[in-house]
């Protein structure tokens, strides 16, 4: 039996805080691993106090679990953690789950290199794969990909490996020099190896809901000045739809048969029989108990049908009417944000120089379709999280969202524009660097908004926060 503890790390979680809205959170949390006796590992997360030798005092526990044999036997939230960290803990793409799955990486390399299973210093398959489920992750990546000339397909079904030369690392960088620095607001594009949706759990229909995370998964960023004209355009899809008195009896006979299959399935041929039946014999009542004219059209109606004419043709050809058709604006589904934006990068020295050219070539080389390994199919370009940061309002040491402005969902880059002559003459420094590049960017979503993504808010109370 022994154990380890990881190194420090702090780590930011969401709170809610009033009306609704969120604000960034610091903790300092510790992973402890040990081995047990009867051959499996137990891991405990605390939350505490840093000191300056890097120990973690006031230590509360937030959660623990134990696998063995590969399997997670048990895992448990504690009653300490608090609702940011509990929301965190359960999604396995947060900043937290991250951590904890890098600490337990670290924590359990010491303990396991001293066990039975570990071989040549370093770890068995299986103590491997013990690692990967106790940090929270699935068992069948324990090794970080990442740092491969050739990356390694994202969670879904399975793909092919992207070919050698693939760039998954790209640099932090910030225009102009001096912006981290100072107070101003700016927009900062994450980009991230593009991940598809899983289909839906065994019971359940669709897909997986959502892609959560996308800051986590960041594989290198852009920070610049927020630029003049933004703006966001929300919309969803509505069109005019028509049903006839006709086409309604229809529909109420398919739909009455159908409910009778569904209802009883042991029986379903027949009920369905049954179910068209009924449904025809009521409609046929409902038409002789209308008026004659009434009458008259609707079974016109039928009669065209069964003659291949189209009803409403033959109806006003032969009585000088139609059937109202009852039209309706109805929702069709919703849409996805488009959002353009364009940068005037104007290099003042040869750093920024270097930053520019870097700034140019991180989005283009992001946007690039990715080869596979055999050249036989294409995978998808990485894809960008975008985020108003507003610098005036910072805890401890953090930038905080702009929760004036919008929020993004993930987003495919679409579009990259570079005017390399934006003031009207070929001018270049010493080197050959353009005196001024202008730069526009078009994205789009990769979902729609949905209602419950913005929260519940405060009820009935004012909002201070726009969200999406």
């Amino acid at each position: 039996m022994a154990s380890a503890n990881s190194k420090v790390a702090k780590v930011k979680t969401q709170e809610s805080g009033a009306f609704g809205s969120k604000r960034d959170v610091n903790n300092f949390y510790q992973t402890e691993v040990t081995t047990l006796g009867d051959g499996s590992i137990k891991r405990e997360t605390y939350r505490g106090d840093s000191t300056k030798d890097g120990s973690l005092v006031n230590r509360v526990l937030i959660q623990e679990a134990t696998v063995k044999d590969g399997k997670e036997t048990s895992k448990t939230i504690s009653s300490n953690a608090s609702a940011g960290e509990k929301a965190a803990l359960n999604n396995p793409d947060s900043q937290l789950s991250g951590s904890i799955k890098q600490q337990t990486k670290n924590a359990g390399d010491i303990v396991q290199k001293n066990e039975a299973d570990a071989a040549a210093g370093g770890l068995t398959d299986i103590g491997k794969k013990n690692q990967e489920v106790l940090g929270g992750g699935s068992g069948n990546d324990a090794e970080n990909d990442n740092d491969a000339a050739a990356t390694k397909s994202a969670p879904g079904l399975p793909t092919e490996d992207s070919v050698d030369g693939t760039r998954t690392k790209f640099p932090t960088i910030v225009h102009p020099t001096g912006l981290g620095k100072s107070k101003q607001d700016v927009i900062r594009f994450d980009m991230m190896e593009y991940q598809p949706q899983d289909f839906a759990a065994t019971g359940q229909f669709g897909f997986t809901s959502g892609r959560v995370g996308s800051r986590e998964r960041s594989i290198g960023s852009v920070t610049l000045p927020i630029p003049a004209g933004i703006s966001d355009q929300s919309s969803v899809e509505w069109g005019s739809n028509s049903m006839t008195a006709v086409d309604a009896a229809k529909a109420m006979v398919a739909t009455t048969a159908m409910r009778a299959a569904l209802n009883k399935p042991e029986s379903a041929i027949t009920e369905a029989a049954k179910g068209v039946g009924d449904g025809i014999g009521s409609l046929m009542k409902t038409i002789k108990a209308n008026d004659q004219a009434a009458g008259t059209a609707i079974a016109n109606s039928f009669a065209a049908a069964a003659a291949g004419v189209e009803g409403q043709s033959l109806l006003s050809r032969t009585t000088g009417q139609v059937l109202n058709p009852n039209m309706e604006l109805l929702f069709k589904g919703p849409t996805l944000r488009p959002f353009q934006f364009s940068f005037t990068l104007a290099p003042r020295d040869k750093d920024e120089a270097l930053r520019v050219v870097s700034i140019i070539r991180f989005f283009k080389q992001g946007m690039a379709p990715i080869r596979s390994k055999s050249n036989l199919f294409l995978k998808s370009p990485h894809t960008f999280q975008l985020r108003y940061l507003h610098r005036g309002e910072e805890e401890d040491g953090g930038t905080g969202l702009h929760f004036k402005l919008n929020a993004f969902k993930e987003c495919a880059l679409q579009t990259v524009g570079v005017n390399y002559t934006p003031t009207g003459n070929y001018a270049t420094y010493q080197d050959g660097t353009m005196v001024a590049y202008e730069l526009t960017l078009g994205f789009s979503e990769l979902e729609p908004i949905y209602n419950d993504d913005f929260g519940m808010g405060g009820g009935s109370e004012l909002d201070d926060a726009i969200g999406f």
